[in-house]
């Protein structure tokens, strides 16, 4: 008797450790499968395959539970990909991460990628509010850049020129996709608040620019005229009349004939 009660304690204890090990198996597999899953969605990301990335996301985000590190990464970079994909529910999914989980890492550009969703929609106010939120030592270099002119160009919408132009500042003499711009927008400023050598500065500047190079002479005539340098308006502006759009002619005949006015040169 004794002799069966041992048998069946072994077999009892072999089938315990058996199932064990199973069990363990299956749980390893699963933590497996949730790594594997994120790591894919990274890598999708990255590549900027925003659809599948989101669907690999959406995986991890149901086999996980809700304050888990992994599962929160995954409603971040879900909600990423849906900006990306302009997809109508990127704002709300964006919203509700930052309201869910205010102490996580993903909160401080999550600030920054949502004033730039505001700044694609032309929403400058609101584009402002998360702007402002965002800390400019959490971005690198080429982040820093664009927050710096979206942020500025913002304000410049909301004729917020002072603020503007400090933005602006930041940027314009630094070599990004960005410089060329700002140091438009700080020259205009400069130009509206009648700082003319600050403005021409700029404007020259930009002069080989492909994209602000044909504004350069326009801003350049008038700024000659508003210093009331008539001789050097009468000597740049008629060349400009040839190449003038349409806008732009009645504008420059205008500058013309009054220096030439200014001048005494009636006939002219």
């Amino acid at each position: 008797m004794n002799q069966k009660r041992a048998i069946y304690a072994s077999l009892f204890l072999f089938l315990n450790c058996i199932f064990s090990l199973s069990a363990l198996a299956q749980k390893t597999t699963i933590y497996t499968s949730k790594d594997a899953d994120f790591k894919l969605g990274m890598e999708l990301f990255e590549k900027e395959k925003y659809g599948a990335a989101q669907k690999t996301f959406q995986k991890v985000i149901e086999i996980n539970n809700p304050q888990t590190e992994e599962r929160v990464d995954a409603e971040y970079f879900s909600a990423i990909c849906a900006l990306e994909l302009f997809n109508e529910d990127a704002e709300y999914l964006l919203s509700n991460f930052i309201l869910k989980h205010p102490e996580s890492k993903h909160v401080k550009m999550a600030y920054f990628n949502m004033g730039n969703f505001q700044y694609r929609k032309k929403k400058y106010k609101e584009a402002i509010v998360y702007y402002e939120k965002v800390d400019p030592t959490d971005l690198n270099n080429n982040q820093l850049s664009e927050y710096y002119f979206k942020l500025g160009y913002s304000y410049f919408s909301k004729q917020q020129y002072d603020k503007a132009q400090k933005l602006f500042f930041e940027i314009k003499d630094v070599d990004t996709k960005y410089s060329a711009p700002a140091t438009y927008y700080y020259s205009h400023i400069a130009y509206l608040n009648k700082n003319y050598e600050t403005a021409q500065k700029g404007f020259l500047k930009l002069s080989k620019d492909v994209n602000f190079g044909p504004l350069v002479p326009y801003y350049i005539a008038q700024i000659y005229y508003a210093q009331g340098r008539y001789d050097d308006v009468i000597a740049y502006a008629p060349g400009l009349l040839d190449s003038a759009n349409i806008k732009r002619a009645p504008e420059i005949a205008h500058l013309l004939g009054d220096a030439y006015y200014k001048k005494n040169k009636y006939k002219e």
